[in-house]
Parts: structure tokens; sequence; C-alpha cells
């Protein structure tokens, strides 16, 4: 009884994380997410709708539809401004900081690079902890 269950959730687990990850690429009209924006949107989206999937135990599905969604749609958002925050930083060449109060994404330019592109570390905060911090290189053409 169990196993038919645990088969019958991973098969709409896995249904709802696919559309997750084609949803994480679709654009629209003039407007399209960067692969930031993109990757955020995926990973948001597989991690919504796996904790969607385990929180709702009356209604699974509509846990994993729900949480999937309201995942893809923030970790696309937060990807994609920390790409623009990363851009600006570059072309600017000064300090970048986007907040919504409880999450802030802050670029900040670390020098020219020797094939002409300006290295930028991009550094992720919740509730004023920092939870991540990434180095790249920004070049004029992207």
């Amino acid at each position: 009884m169990y196993v038919k269950q645990v088969v019958k959730y991973s098969k709409w687990l896995s249904l709802v994380c696919v559309s997750s990850l084609l949803f994480s690429c679709a654009q629209t009209g003039q407007y399209s997410l960067s692969p930031a924006g993109q990757q955020g949107a995926a990973v948001g989206g597989i991690l919504g709708t796996t904790a969607g999937v385990m929180l709702d135990q009356s209604n699974r599905w509509r846990g994993g539809v729900i949480g999937g969604v309201m995942g893809a749609i923030l970790g696309g958002t937060l990807g994609q401004i920390a790409n623009e925050a990363a851009q600006q930083a570059a072309t600017q060449n000064q300090p970048v900081q986007y907040s919504n109060g409880a999450q802030t994404v802050q670029a900040i330019p670390q020098g020219q690079a020797q094939n002409g592109c300006q290295t930028v570390t991009t550094k992720y905060y919740e509730n004023g902890h920092l939870v991540k911090e990434e180095t790249r290189q920004i070049c004029p053409n992207q």
C-alpha cells in the first residue's frame, strides 16, 4: 500500500518539476529572463513543489502546484534582480543594492579583469544575515 502511494506521488512530483523547469525557460513578448533568472525559477520551482507536496497533507497535488508556481516566481525574480544588480554595478563601477525588507541583494564591483570584463561580487542577505556570496565577471557584450 505504502509503495503504491510513493510511486503515485513521485509521478505527480516529477510532472510538476518538469513543468516548473519548462516554465522557467518561458519568454513573454519582449521580456525574457536572464540565465540567472531562469536558473532561479527552476530551482525555486523544484524546491517549492517539494515543500508544497510535503506540507499539504490533505491535498498534495494542490500543495505541489501552489508551491511550484510560487517558488518559480520568487526564484526567477530573485535571480533576475541579482543579475540586474551585477550588470548595473559593472556598468556604473559602484556598489548597487536592492532590498524588499527581509531580502537584500548587494553587487559590488571588484575591478577590471585582464580580458576587459568587470569582476563583481554579489551578496545575498536574508533578514540581515549573509546566506550566499558569488563572484563573477560581467563583460561589456553580455
